[in-house]
């Protein structure tokens, strides 16, 4: 895919170069003026450019963080809704789940961390307290 990308944006970069090239030297080399041979080399400039950012935005987002899933849970922030002892509900990323406390009990309100994940069930310990 990339590599295709990159053919078609050199293909358009070459043919917008040789086209203001015959622009800028009064060739008339498809049967346009000089300002249509321009207009249509600025035309692929722009197209090219078009491209580069897609081509851009889509090996970025390779690079990015995982925001669904097991794995964007995993360290979320949350609010216990009810005291675990060890087990209880916890609000996380605006859902409500079933969570086990890891370590102590969790008083209802008190902010949670999560853990892990065991099945459908979070695994939280108390949120340490940012200073």
């Amino acid at each position: 895919m990339h590599a295709s990308l990159a053919l078609i944006i050199g293909v358009l970069v070459a043919i917008g170069a040789v086209l203001l090239y015959v622009a800028i030297y009064g060739i008339t080399f498809i049967g346009l003026g000089a300002g249509g041979e321009e207009a249509l080399a600025a035309t692929l400039f722009i197209v090219a450019a078009i491209i580069i950012l897609i081509f851009a935005a889509g090996f970025k987002a390779q690079f990015r963080r995982v925001k669904t899933g097991k794995e964007a849970l995993i360290g979320a922030r949350g609010v216990a809704t009810t005291d675990l002892k060890p087990k209880g509900e916890v609000r996380v990323m605006s859902e409500f789940w079933e969570a086990t406390a890891k370590e102590a009990t969790i008083a209802a309100g008190q902010e949670v961390e999560v853990i892990g994940m065991e099945g459908m069930t979070l695994v939280v310990k108390p949120a340490e307290q940012k200073a």
